[in-house]
């Protein structure tokens, strides 16, 4: 597989049958789970690669280095590993992409918080190399995608907003409460 000076990661280990042709990579192909990764894979093809705001992507594993600290619901020091970096030309997204099932969960909510928060502290951090200033964090549930997988990645970052800030509301009502 071909590498790039632009990541320490030099070989990215993927069974063929669960990874995506990519062109807006330094990978030539992104592999998503083999269990449950069909919302990944739908999410790589569908908006990322063809959506022209989109400059880059990654799939992010466990081989990056991007790991958020959070606590989770029980005051546990843990590390969130998010899905997907996307560059678009003003923004790096950090993106989770989460099944309808698990949107309930308390510690989706408390990863988004430690990750809009995250984003908002490296936002004004200045890029040593030349990139977006701005990151944001995003979070997009498989019924989203579903009801609006014709759009392409901009016009789903308001309803991604909505949703994320929807899900920390919650849980932060509820833990208040």
């Amino acid at each position: 597989m071909r590498t790039s000076a632009r990541s320490d990661v030099s070989r990215l280990m993927l069974r063929l049958t669960y990874a995506v042709d990519t062109w807006k990579c330094i990978y030539p192909k992104q592999a998503y789970s083999s269990v449950g990764g069909g919302f990944e894979r739908d999410f790589m093809t569908e908006i990322i690669e063809p959506s022209v705001d989109i400059m880059a992507f990654a799939k992010l594993d466990k081989r990056h280095a991007l790991k958020i600290p959070y606590r989770d619901e029980h005051g546990i020091l843990r590390e969130y590993e998010v899905d997907f970096l996307i560059k678009t030309k003003d923004t790096i997204y950090l993106v989770e992409t989460k099944g309808d099932r698990d949107m309930e969960k308390a510690t989706v909510a408390v990863k988004a918080r430690a990750a809009r928060r995250w984003c908002e502290i490296a936002s004004g951090v200045k890029p040593p190399i030349e990139q977006p200033e701005k990151w944001e964090y995003l979070l997009i549930s498989e019924g989203l995608f579903k009801q609006n997988r014709h759009l392409s990645f901009e016009p789903f970052i308001p309803v991604c907003r909505n949703l994320r800030d929807h899900v920390i509301k919650t849980y932060e009502s509820s833990v208040n409460s």
